[in-house]
């Protein structure tokens, strides 16, 4: 009998079960219901059996019930055929990039149906829900959950309670457990940073480091470029010097996964030993390369005095490794321990020489803004050095430049006051088409005026979040930023340079106004005093730019230097300072680009 007559071809009494398999026919794309239909219809079948009537009625009975769930199995829905797993690709990564990673939002797997509504009489549970044996999720006092397998020494972030993902991950720790059997002294505390940085149709990329507390330091599986360890730029030629850039990266390690670690007080009074130093040095040195300022070193101080009386747990970790990490990246920034360490931070651990030469274009500009761009230029080199920016330098500089801008404006509104005031004379501004002298000088003084002011509000509203900062990573990719520009820091410097080149303008152009007022159609007593102010004033100026330039030979030295190397450089085409320099660091920079490839 076909399936059609079971649903239509019945008329003997038990319309209810002809029913029943309509609907099921009607209705198979839930397993559930399929369930629920089939237990009905069996219960309402039982009860209309007539015990009393013949054998040939029972079994009748019996044959429907058979049909019936044979009808049901073939309506319930078969499993779709899973297409070709992902390939899984293994890369290595560094604990400074997963500092990064470790920020983007990972969003909640949690099904609707999950959410809480209710909560039981004396219900005081915490438990989290569809945890997999053998992992213990944590949390990081920042806030960031991750999950940490005791016996098998993993450490991630991926979302382990989905059921793919744990596949995955355990996918990619066997791959890594292979490579590591190929390997010679593993160390027996070895832990595994697993973290998946790609999931498309086609691959699922997962990315690792290992790391050892016994050794302090993390690792890989194989070979990978010392760019990982070194923040992708920096030069090194020995492996003691890359002993501070691992332990850079090992506490950047120990930072994001605190919980389970004991840090003895042995490595407290280490740090304390180190912050008490770098008080000394910074309050004794105007260079120092201590990456902390004078009252910060005394905070921290009195922090460690409590950490080191408190409980040992995940907070104080962190504590101790935030500060641990970037004592160990300044001291690989500066070649600690090295033949060319950096002792003072105005210098260059690779020669003296390592700024552009001032081009042509910047000397020809900068007598029109007062040689400013050359002080101020001078001063930028000092603090972006080595591509590195100190906090203390830094901190000093931008706070005396946002200081100077927000005490230019005052001034810039008087004179554009006195300019006002000055036009007001019925004497100087005739309405005229030509214009006499004095109004001409007072409009380019009021111009120069309000670029004043307004370049002062842009300045200081621009580096306002760059002031009183430890943490100088912005303002290390600010100063990158502009020295990749066309005339680098130059640019930057003439930028700075505008409100006292402005100002001066300004009141160089209202001198020249008064001045024409003072000798046109006056007196001979008038020009003669008027005369001698001037002369006594600008042979005052003279004087306190000698004085300035004798108290600072290497300023005017330095201009004068650069105006001869670089007539030199565009007129005969040889630099002094290094040949084809910008073509050789570009050269560098692909060689270096080029190898990190070929090591992937």
């Amino acid at each position: 009998m076909s399936e059609s007559s079971h649903a239509t071809g019945r008329s003997d009494g038990r319309g209810h079960l002809s029913l029943e398999m309509t609907v099921l026919q009607r209705c198979p794309s839930r397993e559930g219901d399929l369930a629920d239909l089939l237990t009905t219809g069996l219960r309402e079948w039982e009860p209309a059996i007539d015990h009393d009537r013949t054998s040939g009625a029972v079994q009748l009975g019996q044959k429907n019930a058979a049909e019936l769930e044979h009808s049901v199995a073939q309506l319930q829905p078969q499993p779709a055929e899973l297409g070709p797993k992902p390939e899984l690709v293994l890369q290595a990564m560094s604990p400074l990039q997963l500092s990064d990673w470790r920020y983007d939002r990972i969003r909640s797997n949690y099904a609707d149906d999950e959410v809480i509504t209710t909560i039981d009489p004396m219900d005081f549970s915490s438990e989290r829900r569809n945890i997999p044996p053998g992992w213990e999720p944590s949390e990081h006092p920042e806030g960031k959950l991750y999950y940490r397998h005791a016996t098998k020494h993993i450490l991630t972030h991926t979302d382990i309670r989905v059921e793919t993902e744990l596949q995955e991950l355990n996918q990619a720790y066997d791959m890594i457990q292979d490579k590591l059997r190929n390997c010679v002294n593993v160390p027996d505390d070895i832990e595994i940073i697993l973290h998946k940085t790609e999931d498309s149709s086609d691959t699922v990329e997962y990315c690792y480091y290992l790391s050892s507390w016994k050794n302090r330091g993390i690792t890989w599986a194989k070979a990978v470029h010392i760019s990982l360890l070194t923040d992708n730029n920096r030069d090194s030629y020995c492996k003691a010097h890359l002993k501070h850039a691992r332990d850079w990266q090992f506490w950047l390690h120990i930072e994001m996964f605190p919980n389970h670690r004991q840090i003895g007080k042995a490595l407290v009074s280490e740090l304390q030993t180190m912050l008490a130093y770098g008080w000394i040095d910074i309050t004794t040195s105007e260079t120092s390369t201590v990456p902390y300022e004078e009252h910060r070193i005394l905070e921290l101080s009195r922090i460690m005095d409590r950490v080191k009386q408190g409980p040992n747990d995940g907070h104080r970790t962190v504590i101790i490794a935030r500060n641990m990490s970037t004592i160990s990246m300044e001291r690989f920034y500066n070649h600690h321990g090295q033949p060319n360490a950096r002792l003072n931070r105005d210098e260059s651990v690779f020669g003296n020489e390592i700024h552009r030469p001032r081009s042509l274009t910047f000397l020809c500009c900068s007598p029109f803004l007062f040689w400013m761009p050359d002080i101020y230029l001078a001063e930028l080199e000092k603090i972006w050095v080595d591509q590195t920016v100190g906090a203390r330098p830094w901190n000093k500089f931008i706070g005396i430049l946002t200081k100077d801008w927000k005490a230019s404006t005052t001034p810039a509104t008087l004179l554009l006051t006195a300019n006002v005031g000055f036009l007001a004379i019925q004497t100087i501004d005739k309405d005229t088409q030509n214009k006499s002298v004095c109004q001409i000088a007072s409009y380019v003084s009021i111009v120069f005026s309000l670029a004043t002011y307004m370049i002062c509000q842009i300045l200081a509203r621009q580096h306002r979040t760059m002031m009183g900062r430890d943490e100088v990573g912005e303002i290390a990719q600010y100063l990158q930023n502009n020295n990749d520009l066309y005339f680098g820091l130059e640019s930057l410097a003439f930028a700075f340079s505008l409100p006292v080149g402005c100002f001066t303008w300004s009141m160089l152009s209202f001198l020249v106004a008064l001045s024409y007022m003072c000798f046109a159609h006056t007196s001979i007593y008038t020009q003669v005093t008027v005369a001698f102010s001037l002369v006594f004033l600008a042979v005052v100026t003279c004087l306190v730019l000698y004085m300035d330039w004798g108290l600072n030979p290497a300023t005017g030295c330095k201009i004068r230097g650069s105006i001869k190397d670089a007539l030199r450089q565009k007129l005969c085409g040889i630099s002094t300072h290094r040949p084809l320099g910008w073509c050789w660091r570009r050269r560098q920079d692909a060689i270096g680009e080029e190898c990190h490839m070929n090591m992937e």
